[in-house]
């Protein structure tokens, strides 16, 4: 009998490796997948970074133009002598708002651009609040089918005839 050594059991013979050893085609399939795999989510990536920045553009312009419009708002308010109705005849690209004693409403499309109908995204409602010697003049953006408001601007303007 031939004496072996417990090292013997340990260590895998010639004919193991050889066997287990994966062909050069395997790995270049599983290479070729994992290089797929990397890719794709790569793409994925870029394309939803490019949709969330697209998405921070369009609300960018939409505060931009409401910064705008609020702007012209004011002005027109102040030329007005704060009256409001007045406001809305002098504002000639808002061909259908909303007055009241107290509120004035205008109407946007989807662009923030003034629109003839009542059921547009968009609406910016002006608000006067009188004071002792002042008027406040709230100038609130929202979307009209939800309720939340996106932008606000208010300014005071001092008592003195009108204003």
């Amino acid at each position: 009998m031939e004496m072996t050594s417990p090292l013997t059991y340990l260590l895998p013979t010639a004919e193991a490796l050889t066997m287990n050893k994966p062909s050069s085609k395997t790995v270049f399939f599983i290479c070729a997948v994992t290089i797929i795999i990397l890719f794709t989510a790569a793409i994925l990536a870029c394309v939803s970074l490019f949709i969330k920045a697209d998405r921070y553009q369009q609300k960018a312009r939409l505060l931009n133009q409401a910064v705008i419009e609020s702007t012209s708002i004011s002005e027109t308010l102040k030329a007005s002598g704060g009256d409001l109705s007045k406001t809305g005849q002098l504002m000639k690209e808002h061909t259908m708002f909303d007055v009241t004693d107290n509120k004035l409403t205008f109407y946007y499309d989807k662009d923030l651009r003034a629109n003839s109908r009542s059921e547009s995204p968009y609406k910016a409602v002006i608000t006067k609040t009188s004071f002792e010697n002042s008027f406040q003049y709230d100038i609130v953006f929202f979307e009209s089918e939800t309720g939340n408001s996106f932008y606000e601007f208010s300014f005071k303007a001092v008592q003195t005839g009108g204003v």
